[in-house]
């Protein structure tokens, strides 16, 4: 009867083991139901196997989650909205370029003592002057060359009392033209035209920003998927350790019925499966905080129906090996790694600076044109004057295009720098800046350069780590069985048998994690090299602002 009991353990205990380490993952966690045997408590399901029970399961795989998170993913979804921040910018900074218009109306009365007797009133000793004036302003500044032209139409109505005035009412209008251009300083850059550059740069930098921003947030998603697969299956290891606990009492309990065992071996197993159900807690905790870092990548918002599903990983920890070499691997960091894009747009920006601070250098000349045309006229009956003079406002804008008085001006305005110790200065400082930018490029090569060595030195050791880890498993397996034999014969004693029972789940779950470290080594491996992503996965991160909820 004794040997019976024995082989039913062994059994069924080898048969647990081979449940855990042989079926695959997803198959393992449809169950409806954990096992229990004939005179065994049940044993607890898994918050996976519950929600596949009651519906809230929600089967993904890494592509499919990751194709999520770039759709969702609110840190994804504010670098996105800083690109349109940045081509506004820009599109800002060509306003000083756009045409603009304006207008303006004055009127206003003077009354003065007549002092001269060519210049006395009609009426009285004072002399009335009412004005009215009216003109309208448009001009336009020209982004090749630098220069602005400019057009002025204004008219004018006078009336008086005076007897020197011919006409009266009078009235006068113009239109002049008038075009200034720099020469030689800032003919080809100013201010202006510099800050569209840098604008530029910064949409290009803010690219760069957004590429890190996906590639950092999609590495957390996966390293976090992988410890979901990692927790699930431990969980399962730990109640397979639990289920094994159990068996093992049972069969002391019987044991001390028939007086083969003394009463400590009962307490000591009771004690063994105790100890193992507070590790399956433990396991089931660290699966409900790896879903809810899963949903926080995911969720764009807190009441969002992620909250309330289980994410169950559909992708197994299989091995795959990721082989590249060292010199390649550093070749393909440096060409893509934000960092020397960033570095080189710096470089780029202080180029640009220097370049507008040796145009402010060079001498000032500019040209400035003028051309006028002008009419005036107004109400007079005296033979002496033109017909084409008298009359009202009409009149007066018809002569300003068929018979106009004209005006023309062009002027050298010559500015001549003697010294400028703060244009000497700004320019030796941005030589520095700029050596200590290429300077810290050379040291960022070298960080990178360390940073992908060590990743494939991690690499390298997670692989002999799952080669270890395998025989490690194997040799558990073959002792506990031995094991099992031993105490069948009478020759171990049960607190043994127990100890190499939590050897067995130790060594499974450091298969198990050296299978997700090796899968995670990788990811690690192609974030440090900048090549995780393709660029089909950047074109779904570009418009997840759109998928955001309407903020409020």
């Amino acid at each position: 009867m004794k040997v019976c009991f024995v082989s039913l353990q062994r059994m069924v205990a080898l048969g647990l083991i081979l449940t855990i380490t042989i079926l695959p993952f997803p198959s393992a966690m449809a169950q409806g139901t954990a096992a229990s045997d004939d005179g065994l408590p049940p044993l607890p399901l898994s918050p996976i196997e519950r929600a596949q029970q009651n519906g809230t399961a929600l089967p993904l795989s890494l592509t499919e989650l990751t194709k999520l998170v770039l759709q969702n993913n609110l840190d994804i979804a504010i670098q996105d909205t800083n690109e349109e921040d940045r081509r506004l910018a820009l599109q800002g900074s060509y306003g000083a370029y756009d045409p603009t218009l304006s207008a303006s109306f004055s009127t206003g009365s003077s009354r003065t003592v007549s002092t001269s007797n060519y210049d006395t009133s009609l009426s009285s000793a004072n002399t009335i002057r009412d004005t009215l004036n009216w003109s309208f302003n448009g001009s336009k500044a020209f982004m090749k060359t630098g220069g602005t032209l400019s057009a002025t139409w204004s008219s004018d109505r006078t009336g008086t009392n005076s007897n020197m005035s011919a006409f009266n009412p009078s009235y006068g209008s113009s239109l002049r033209f008038q075009y200034r251009q720099s020469l030689w300083r800032n003919l080809r850059l100013d201010n202006t035209r510099n800050q569209i550059r840098l604008n530029n740069l910064n949409i290009e930098q803010n690219d760069i920003q957004f590429k890190q921003s996906v590639t950092n947030t999609i590495a957390s998603v996966q390293q976090r998927y992988w410890d979901l697969v990692s927790a699930i299956r431990n969980y399962d290891i730990q109640r397979n350790a639990v289920k094994l606990g159990q068996i093992n009492l049972r069969d002391q309990r019987r044991r001390l019925e028939v007086g083969t065992v003394a009463p400590i071996e009962v307490t000591t197993a009771e004690a063994s499966v105790t100890s193992r159900e507070l590790n399956l807690i433990t396991a089931e905790d660290r699966i409900l905080q790896t879903q809810n870092q899963l949903r926080q990548l995911v969720s764009s918002d807190r009441n969002s129906d992620i909250w309330k599903r289980v994410i169950v990983p559909t992708d197994l920890p299989d091995f795959r090996e990721y082989k590249i070499d060292a010199d390649t691997a550093v070749a393909i960091a440096l060409q893509n790694r934000p960092e020397m894009e960033t570095s080189r747009i710096t470089v780029t920006r202080l180029d640009m600076q220097n370049q507008l601070s040796r145009e402010n250098r060079k001498w000032g000349v500019d040209l400035n044109t003028s051309f006028t045309l002008s009419g005036s006229g107004g109400q007079n009956d005296s033979d002496r004057y033109k017909p084409n003079v008298i009359g009202g406002l009409p009149t007066i804008y018809k002569l300003l295009f068929t018979d106009p008085g004209t005006n023309w001006n062009v002027g050298l305005t010559i500015n001549v720098p003697l010294k400028s110790r703060q244009l000497e200065t700004q320019l030796a400082q941005q030589e520095i800046s700029k050596r200590q930018e290429l300077m810290r490029r050379r040291q960022q090569e070298q960080n990178i350069q360390v940073e992908v060595l060590n990743a494939l030195q991690s690499l390298q050791s997670s692989h002999r780590q799952i080669t270890a880890a395998e025989v490690a498993r194997r040799v558990a397996e073959e002792q506990y069985e031995g094991e099992l034999k031993r105490n069948e014969a009478g020759l171990s004693q049960n607190f043994r048998v127990l100890e190499v029972q939590q050897q067995l789940s130790d060594r499974e779950y450091q298969e198990l994690q050296a299978l997700i470290s090796y899968k995670q080594a990788v990811i690690t491996l192609q974030r440090v090299m900048y090549n995780l992503l393709d660029a089909s996965e950047f074109t779904i991160a570009r418009g997840s602002s759109l998928n955001i909820p309407n903020l409020r």
